[in-house]
């Protein structure tokens, strides 16, 4: 699929969200879970989105504009230790708010590292998604650290207990997903493209 998306904006408050009305899907997930990595595949760009040394570094959302006509916003990655003081008072003030209120959000793109599946944090968003009316779509990253014999782990759990539909293994190594990723995106926003 050839998307063009570019970075729109970094947002630090409520006050600076767009106000244009295009629908958002959101990019959740844990610090250095490979969000960035994912992004740079979407984008079919190498350092679109930074790929930071330092997890926990992101502290705003960040609006990627994908044809002018979406958004992908990436959330701050959560359950770094350095910073979970802080952490708390970023997701009071900035992400709770916009994952409980926001009208244009209309799904979550929730990433897992497929070596350990949903560790401590994890569960805080995973309570939250189960009372969350819209769709989401559980991608397991680092697909290519692990081993076939875990990969057929992964099928036959999480896979099973999330619905085979809602889940995809994703390597930002191999690509491996990623058409999956977009298809589930354009069927969410409702979107017809020429593969």
């Amino acid at each position: 699929m050839n998307y063009t998306i570019t970075f729109d904006r970094p947002v630090y408050s409520q006050n600076d969200l767009p106000v244009n009305g295009l629908s958002e899907i959101c990019i959740s997930g844990r610090s250095n879970v490979g969000k960035s990595s994912l992004i740079n595949r979407l984008a079919n760009k190498k350092n679109l989105a930074k790929v930071s040394q330092k997890p926990g570094k992101t502290r705003s959302l960040n609006y990627y504009c994908v044809d002018k006509s979406f958004y992908l916003v990436d959330l701050p990655g959560y359950g770094y230790a350095k910073v979970s003081k802080s952490e708390r008072s970023l997701f009071d003030n900035l992400v709770s708010p916009y994952l409980s209120a926001r009208s244009q959000l209309v799904g979550i793109i929730q990433l897992l590292d497929s070596r350990h599946g949903p560790v401590s944090g994890d569960h805080v968003m995973l309570d939250w998604i189960t009372q969350y009316e819209g769709k989401v779509l559980y991608v397991f990253t680092k697909l290519d650290k692990i081993s076939a014999k875990r990969k057929m782990e992964l099928k036959k759990t999480y896979i099973k207990e999330l619905g085979a539909e809602n889940c995809v293994l994703f390597s930002a190594l191999t690509c491996a997903g990623i058409d999956e990723i977009w298809s589930w995106v354009t069927d969410t926003l409702g979107l017809k493209r020429e593969y």
